[in-house]
């Protein structure tokens, strides 16, 4: 058994709620409390915000939350992903996870997806994605890249999955298509590639991914495999296009990768997908779960600085 945990600031929003106050003054008394840095010898959310995206000395409040978040959603989603693909595992076999520590039992930067307040942080969808009952996955494995599908319902899963290289800049990619057919509770891997390590395949300019599609050849779910922190990546201006289709659902897509993309919904439902990658021409299709939501809804990309 393994446990693991890793802190997320709560949003803008709730700080001012448990702070009782618009004006935020990080490092005073009442932030270290709330931040746990009173207990804490080691800023580790500072310290992940430096590793994935930006020296956290120089960021305002705002972005120094939104950093953080993300940096808890890259490893809780990353952590579920790495149990579940041992699903069926020959060697290493792991047929679930427990979430202990869902919401946050006081207005803190905690362990949590949700803060004490019910706001939803960026983890959340990270690791409702994890968690999805049919899942592409991809990990490092052995000097491999290996790609796997779990299939945690009770019918036979079909389809295609796309596996290869997307350079950064939608220039270029080196992808095979697989069929799939993965039984009910079952496991398929599909594919394992040699990790180069660099090469052609600069892991500033490239990344390794692997999308799943239906039938229809609609694109259903992804994974994303990094060689480099997301800092070091040499990405191109965001460029997203929105179109609302004939079902009344959000289909979002880019000609460049793009990180973090997300529609600002201070932490309440408003679409029932958020703060995900965009791989060069994959789109992602999101309903509108909000019957507030004022249209057009506006999403954004997260750059490190």
């Amino acid at each position: 058994m393994t446990e693991y945990g890793i802190l997320g600031p709560c949003h803008l929003d709730s700080i001012r709620d448990y702070l009782g106050t618009a004006e935020i003054t990080r490092g005073d008394a009442n932030w270290r409390l709330h931040t746990q840095e009173w207990e804490r010898t080691r800023d580790t959310v500072g310290q992940g915000i430096r590793s994935n995206y930006a020296d956290p000395e120089g960021l305002t409040t705002a972005e120094w939350v939104t950093y953080g978040q993300m940096y808890q959603a890259l490893i809780q989603g990353g952590m579920m992903e790495a149990l579940r693909f041992q699903k069926q595992d020959t060697k290493y076999d792991c047929e679930g996870a427990l979430i202990w520590s869902y919401t946050d039992c006081v207005g803190e930067t905690g362990w949590a997806i949700l803060d004490y307040y019910l706001r939803r942080k960026a983890a959340y969808y990270w690791f409702r994605r994890a968690a999805a009952p049919v899942k592409v996955l991809v990990r490092e494995r052995g000097g491999y890249l290996v790609t796997r599908i779990v299939n945690d319902t009770l019918e036979p899963v079909t389809g295609t999955v796309d596996t290869g290289w997307w350079r950064l800049d939608g220039t270029d990619k080196e992808v095979s298509t697989h069929p799939l057919e993965v039984e009910a509770d079952g496991m398929s891997e599909v594919a394992r590639e040699p990790n180069p390590g660099g090469g052609r395949h600069d892991p500033r300019e490239w990344l390794y991914a692997a999308v799943l599609r239906g039938a229809d050849g609609r694109a259903l779910d992804q994974a994303v495999c990094l060689g480099v922190p997301h800092r070091r990546l040499k990405l191109a201006e965001p460029h997203l296009v929105t179109a609302r289709l004939s079902d009344g659902s959000l289909e979002v897509s880019s000609s460049v990768f793009v990180h973090a993309v997300h529609a600002e919904d201070h932490g309440r439902e408003l679409i029932s997908d958020n703060w995900f990658d965009l791989l060069p021409g994959v789109p992602v299709r999101m309903r509108v779960v909000s019957p507030n939501a004022a249209e057009p809804i506006l999403f954004e990309a997260l750059k490190p600085k």
